[in-house]
């Protein structure tokens, strides 16, 4: 908790800004600011009399005063008005003084909440000026759509940015919390309430985790049953998922459930599915159990599952409520398990991030500090391309070349091993295209090979490349394969002939 610095609450009229501000002042034991209260008190008249008595110009004044008061001080909630923050000079003096989170509501709802308040001084005409804010809330860091939330649930997330966890912002006008660290599953049971998890929740996991961790939560969480299925990727099937939707109806899941998804990828990318369709839609949790889903599956909100024809062919877009990576599972997770966690490492260390292909950092011990690295990568590239139509392609690097490997050999190697030998052959590629030199692809074969894990496979390329064919990011029969521009630089490159593509299998 970080009292060096404010908390502020800002938004259009009628988004909760003070309630949540109140509640989020209690639970982190700070000092509630209302500015609309202290110019009321200090201007001896309400809002709407000092908008009639002495006009807008005035009222905005009076804010900006305020702002620059306010800015220097520490540990407050701050809630703004709704105009607050939208001239460029006051909203740079707030983010330099602390956390700025936009809390947002659909049109629907605001309508509503007005409907009940229509003596705010700006209420008469809101629609056209929620038009002309928009593009100024969309500059604040935090984005909080507080639609179908209770206001305890949207202070929690509130909570989760004070005490250091990563956001991502979401295209909707929303966003959920990634929270990073130890002993969070006993944390998440004290926190229910605030994670929306008091009502009915489904956990849904596999014969693996369940044991370890999944009986412990379901016991902990006030109303919550849980789901087993089988484990491995060979399962991630519509087969499954038709069993899961039996067992939701028979558990009484409903539009208000939860589904938590506690598992590895192939957990999370199922239960994201199922919760993205079951009923058109309930809330999920993500609560990734590997390395490899905790630095990549788990955010984003592709869901999906797998076809005979391919991987993750039938999805979805599904963002989670939160993501909550508790890095003390990782002390059960098999070695060969990391080893495969390790290999998406690498791949955003290659794209993006090279810090994370210092070895210093690949211990178990520091395991915190290597997530939220890699995690960021991912945090980085999804705001900018929610729905992977551009740079989020470039988190394929190698995954065309290895979802070939696991469809060939039905799964038979892990998908953090396939992922490996893709990165491999995907550098063969660069370089082969001019791209990197020689340099580099020896470096990213030292860095497998230190890890443990493999860079070839004895596989007939004739099957190799008509598996890699039926890859969902082909397009209209034309390859498109990712690839290295340089060391922290990747590309998309089609229409690469069949000949260029089977020289490096």
């Amino acid at each position: 908790m970080n009292f060096a610095t404010n908390i502020i609450l800002t938004g259009f009229m009628g988004t909760g800004k003070t309630t949540v501000g109140q509640i989020l002042a209690r639970k982190l034991k700070r000092e509630f600011v209302d500015m609309d209260a202290v110019i009321e008190a200090r201007a001896g008249m309400t809002i709407p009399q000092i908008f009639e008595r002495r006009g807008e110009d005035e009222f905005r004044a009076l804010e900006r005063r305020l702002v620059y008061e306010l800015a220097l001080r520490n540990g407050l909630v701050i809630a703004t008005g709704g105009g607050a923050l939208i001239d460029d000079a006051l909203r740079e003096t707030m983010l330099q003084s602390g956390i700025v989170v936009c809390l947002n509501a659909s049109k629907a709802d605001i309508r509503e909440r007005l409907a009940e308040n229509a003596n705010r001084p700006l209420a008469a005409g809101w629609e056209s000026l929620f038009e002309a804010r928009r593009s100024a809330y969309a500059m604040m860091p935090y984005q909080i759509l507080t639609t179908g939330k209770t206001p305890e649930a949207i202070a929690g997330e509130i909570a989760a940015l004070d005490s250091g966890a990563l956001y991502v912002n979401t295209p909707d006008g929303g966003g959920y919390p990634i929270i990073v660290g130890r002993g969070l599953l006993d944390w998440l049971t004290e926190e229910a309430e605030s994670l929306g998890l008091a009502n009915h929740v489904v956990v849904i996991t596999n014969e693996t985790v369940a044991p370890l961790y999944g009986e412990r939560l379901v016991r902990a969480l006030p109303n919550a049953n849980l789901l087993i299925v089988r484990d491995g990727e060979e399962h991630k099937n519509l087969d499954t998922v038709r069993g899961i939707y039996d067992k939701l109806l028979a558990l009484g899941a409903d539009r208000g459930s939860t589904i938590i998804a506690l598992g590895g990828g192939v957990i999370g990318d199922m239960a994201g599915f199922v919760a993205a369709t079951y009923m058109r839609g309930v809330d999920l949790l993500q609560m990734p159990t590997t390395l490899l889903s905790m630095v990549d599956s788990s955010v984003g909100g592709k869901v999906g599952v797998d076809l005979p024809q391919g991987k993750n062919l039938i999805g979805a877009f599904k963002q989670p409520r939160c993501v909550i990576i508790d890095t003390d599972v990782l002390q059960t997770l098999p070695p060969a398990q990391w080893r495969c966690g390790m290999a998406e490492v690498v791949k955003h260390g290659l794209i993006a991030r090279p810090a994370l292909l210092n070895p210093d950092l690949w211990d178990l011990q520091r395991a915190e500090d290597l997530v939220r690295q890699a995690v960021q990568v991912k945090i980085d590239v999804v705001e900018v391309d929610p729905y992977e139509r551009g740079i989020r392609a470039h988190l394929n690097l190698g995954h065309t070349f290895g979802h070939a490997i696991e469809k060939v050999t039905e799964f038979a190697i892990p998908h953090g091993e396939a992922v490996a030998i893709g990165i491999v052959k995907a550098a063969r590629l660069s370089r082969n295209l001019g791209l990197i030199d020689e340099g580099l692809v020896e470096r990213i074969l030292k860095i497998m090979w230190r890890l443990e894990l493999p860079t070839d496979i004895a596989l007939d390329s004739e099957r190799w490349y008509a598996a890699m064919a039926t890859d969902k990011k082909w397009q209209a029969g034309n390859s498109r394969l990712v690839v290295l521009k340089s060391l922290g630089e990747a590309a998309i490159i089609e229409g690469l002939s069949k000949e260029e593509i089977c020289a490096v299998l």
